[in-house]
């Protein structure tokens, strides 16, 4: 580490004034890592854009004069060329990014921000412009988590700290990407820490306004999608909104599944060259073929909510869409899968309300409701969750006619995909990359670094070697109405061995906690642990105080 930190600082328990004076300096930081996400994003989608325009070019080319395929095919070939010496440059850009986020947030990582940010950035830009069905959203919470963790590092700041700021960008990063910052916050909140935290809230806030200010009012990007639903879907028809909703979590499960099986083809590859080369000669036969799987594919979405697609075309752009977005995800090459999974939902939504039509004589203008009821409740079936898929696609419409619709089908698809035994799609991606991480052996080391700590005996900061996975950090949790410790002492937590509550919130009244301290539904925690032990604490919080205990 070039920084040097102060491990005692780590132990240091915040009194009320302390707590409140960090939320606002986490407030103003948040506003300035919003501001530079906002404008990295803003370029990223920019940069993407003349990719996509560039690609659409070429095909243009092929069909006046068939001699411009080979240039095409060379371009291509230099891609997967260049893609590949990226991800050896740095490993961590593989993916949409988004489980490595969250393997940082709980110990499991350690990305070197500055590689990750200029490699990542330039092969999303590369893969999306070569045709693979890949999104730019996840790369952007990535960037944006990156850019937090960079303006950490530069001030010194102590780990939690770190990690508050990693949220800030990467909310932002969602924000800045969609222009919905409301759904960057909540993501942050929803799946990135899976836990309420104030500080959290008011500085992902500050820093996903100003992101999505910048990028859309001052470098004046429009949202991905922008149109109107001018008919809700009345009560009449939600047995439909139900069934599409089943209907929703059954296909979640299936393109997790079917995700993880295009991601064990690949892996059979020695080379990523290789493997991006098969789907990138795809892509080059698909410009011939079926331009409109190309690409992550947002202005499908406008043309399927006008109805201009027959049921027999949607069905082929579906089968279509499935398999070309989860093998080009599949290839580890830089790209997410959060805006693709919203078009198959669209094609989802559109395949079932022109199917409704033609079965049923439900009316033609109710597409468009459930376009977007399929891309919230195919979203909450993958990713489990629901609250940002909801808001997601509510602040991208505008409007709130169908916010009942969007609940009652999101949370079906929800069920069904966990009564399914469905894993959470980036659950799911970041324990498959700590498994392989784990037998290749590049599981993350205990390095050690220098840093300055307090001798009491010489009352004098002396030089010691601290490992990383040592470094103490501070994280945040309640104790639910309900749970197991509801009602119990702070003993009969069960944390693992180093890791301590050092404070209770209770009322706006903080406690200094003992052994013997009863905790309450509502009661907010603070814990400090080792960085290896995030995961593990995590765990016995999640048991013992989150979930509703039915003893």
């Amino acid at each position: 580490m070039a920084a040097k930190r102060s491990l005692d600082k780590s132990y240091v328990v915040r009194n009320i004034r302390q707590k409140q004076r960090f939320k606002y300096i986490l407030i103003l930081e948040g506003i300035a890592v919003g501001s530079i996400v906002g404008l990295v994003i803003a370029l990223f989608r920019i940069m993407i854009v003349k990719a996509d325009q560039a690609r659409q070019m070429a095909v243009h080319l092929i069909k006046v004069r068939s001699i411009y395929a080979v240039a095409v095919l060379l371009v291509l070939i230099l891609i997967a060329w260049i893609l590949d010496k990226l991800i050896r440059f740095e490993p961590d850009i593989s993916g949409s990014g988004i489980p490595q986020i969250e393997g940082e947030l709980k110990g499991l990582e350690d990305q070197n921000w500055r590689k990750v940010l200029i490699a990542k950035f330039a092969g999303c830009v590369l893969a999306i412009g070569g045709g693979l069905a890949l999104g730019r959203e996840g790369p952007s919470i990535q960037l944006g988590g990156m850019i937090g963790k960079g303006f950490a590092r530069r001030k010194n700041a102590l780990l939690t700290e770190e990690r508050m700021l990693m949220s800030c960008g990467a909310g932002a990063g969602l924000a800045a990407a969609f222009g919905a910052p409301l759904a960057g916050v909540l993501f942050a909140l929803e799946e990135l820490h899976k836990n309420f935290s104030a500080e959290v809230l008011v500085s992902t806030m500050a820093a996903s306004a100003v992101a999505d200010y910048i990028a859309v009012n001052i470098i004046g990007l429009r949202p991905v999608f922008d149109f109107d639903v001018e008919h809700r879907i009345p009560l009449r028809l939600y047995w439909s909104v139900v069934l599409l909703g089943v209907i929703l979590g059954i296909l979640g499960v299936i393109y997790n599944k079917l995700l993880d099986k295009m991601q064990d083809f690949f892996d059979r590859f020695d080379s990523k060259f290789i493997s991006i080369g098969i789907m990138l000669m795809i892509s080059f036969l698909m410009m011939f073929i079926y331009p409109a799987v190309l690409g992550s594919g947002n202005n499908l979405v406008k043309v399927i909510s006008d109805g201009k697609f027959t049921l027999a075309a949607l069905t082929v752009l579906f089968v279509a869409k499935l398999f070309f977005s989860t093998g080009s995800f599949g290839t580890g090459t830089p790209g997410g899968i959060f805006l693709p999974l919203l078009v198959i939902g669209a094609i989802i939504g559109g395949l079932y309300s022109t199917f409704l039509n033609v079965t049923f004589g439900v009316e033609e203008y109710y597409i468009k409701g459930f376009v977007i009821i399929a891309m919230a409740g195919f979203f909450s079936a993958i990713v489990r969750a629901p609250i940002t898929g909801v808001i997601l696609i509510t602040e991208m419409t505008g409007n709130f006619m169908t916010l009942l619709s969007l609940v009652s089908a999101s949370l079906v698809a929800y069920v069904v995909a966990d009564l399914l035994g469905g894993e959470p799609v980036y659950d799911q991606l970041m324990h498959r990359r700590q498994r392989k991480k784990a037998e290749s052996g590049l599981a993350m080391a205990d390095n050690e670094y220098m840093t300055d700590v307090y001798n009491k005996t010489n009352k004098r900061y002396v030089k010691k070697r601290i490992s990383i996975r040592e470094r103490k950090v501070v994280i945040d949790s309640s104790v639910h109405i309900g749970s197991k410790m509801d009602g119990h002492k702070v003993m009969e937590l069960g944390l693992p061995e180093g890791s301590l509550i050092v404070s209770v919130m209770r009322d706006g009244k903080e406690i200094i906690p003992h052994g013997a301290t009863i905790l309450n539904g509502g009661d907010d925690l603070e814990i400090l642990c080792r960085l290896k032990d995030i995961a593990a604490t995590e765990a016995v919080l999640d048991e013992k105080c989150k979930a509703i205990s039915i003893d």
